[in-house]
């Protein structure tokens, strides 16, 4: 009873943690911060292809590290190097260094990926609460939103010069959060299924691929979240540079994330009350829909204010999705192999981020109107080469 009554702890570790992890205090000026250190418009994108061939190296090992030694202590292991990634930055002049930074960035959040979700669903498991994991993620995911809030507002106003020694003050404080949320990870509970884990060691990424195979429904769910997910980064890498290209200044950026994360920590937080009320299929399409029309009107109109409104309400619908598409798929997935069978998937966004980054880096070169319109084809592929359809979703 004792351990039952500390696992009901995690949740709301998970939510605290994760928001610290995801307090980026130069949020509203990241591009800007990087054109500050040298860093050019293009190689920004292919900072983000850093990212993906990182991911593709560490996601799967880190999900294995999961199901092997425990979720706790992979998390822990993720704080750790997101802290050294932090460290790297303060000091990063050039592609170049950022690259290394960038290496430590990614490595950070595979050991995120597929394993935070998978120590909250055998933690509502443990507690006979499972069928709850579609609101109980959502607002997990809505812990990603929850300090930019306000922190980007600060941020911008911190940094409204765009002045050197005003970005090292945002990179500290982001650097204390990071101290704040180990200290947090350290006080969650780790599920009973590891002792079952270390009996199977040899068979968890077998049998994780062998879940993926059985129910390839879990490869068209990834197809379809990923392509959006890609379309809506470029659009958001891209907002700042057409923001400023607008006559928006630091502290208009500082208000444009304001309303994105606001926008986008409610759409996480209330996705399965919305669910609950609306077809999860239509759903899901109905917000594809919806960013894909908000990037073309950001594209296509020559007013400054519905570009700013187009892209700060537009591109949160995406929190809309991840929640739905999280309990369909943990459904269908074993314990023992969850958090590498969810890696497994995840290492499909690393394959995918390569072409279309590369791509969105080079149009970027010639007009910072052509990544909005791969990002519309991309949305347009997602709806109608891999459409969800309501059954899938219920099965």
């Amino acid at each position: 009873m004792f351990f039952t009554n500390k696992i009901t702890h995690n949740p709301r570790l998970l939510f605290w943690g994760r928001a610290l992890v995801e307090a980026k205090t130069l949020s509203a000026v990241i591009v800007m911060f990087y054109l500050h250190r040298d860093v050019r418009l293009d190689q920004v994108f292919y900072l983000s292809i850093v990212w993906s061939l990182t991911s593709l190296v560490t996601e799967v090992p880190s999900g294995y590290l999961a199901d092997r030694i425990g979720r706790k202590r992979t998390i822990l292991l993720g704080v750790l190097l997101l802290f050294i990634s932090q460290f790297l930055t303060l000091f990063a002049h050039g592609f170049w260094q950022f690259v290394l930074s960038f290496i430590f960035l990614s490595s950070s959040f595979s050991c995120f990926s597929g394993t935070e979700e998978a120590l909250l669903y055998e933690s509502l498991k443990e507690m006979g609460q499972e069928r709850e994991m579609n609101t109980r993620n959502g607002k997990l995911l809505s812990a990603r939103s929850l300090p930019d809030i306000f922190l980007p507002a600060i941020g911008a106003f911190v940094a409204k010069d765009l002045l050197e020694s005003q970005f090292q003050i945002l990179i500290v404080a982001n650097m204390g959060m990071t101290i704040i949320a180990f200290l947090i990870f350290l006080q969650l509970t780790e599920p009973p299924h590891v002792q079952d884990v270390k009996k199977q060691e040899v068979g968890i990424f077998v049998q994780s691929i062998g879940t993926i195979r059985r129910e390839p429904w879990l490869l068209k769910v990834a197809l379809n979240k990923l392509l959006v997910f890609i379309a809506v980064f470029i659009a958001w890498r891209m907002s700042q540079p057409l923001l400023t290209h607008y006559g928006f200044g630091a502290e208009m950026l500082g208000i444009f994330y304001v309303i994105f994360q606001g926008l986008e920590f409610c759409a996480s937080w209330f996705a399965g009350w919305i669910e609950r009320r609306v077809n999860a299929a239509h759903l899901v399409t109905a917000s594809t829909m919806a960013i894909m029309t908000s990037i073309t009107l950001a594209m296509i109109s020559q007013y400054p204010w519905i570009v700013f409104f187009s892209f700060a309400i537009g591109l949160p619908l995406y929190g809309l999705r991840d929640p739905v598409f999280s309990r369909a798929v943990n459904k269908r997935i074993q314990s023992t192999s969850r958090a590498t069978t969810l890696s497994n998937l995840n290492v499909i966004k690393g394959v995918l981020d390569i072409p279309f980054l590369l791509l969105a880096g080079w149009l970027s070169t010639f007009s910072l109107i052509y990544p909005l319109v791969l990002s519309v084809c991309l949305c347009f592929i997602a709806l109608i080469a891999f459409p969800i359809r309501s059954h899938e979703l219920e099965s």
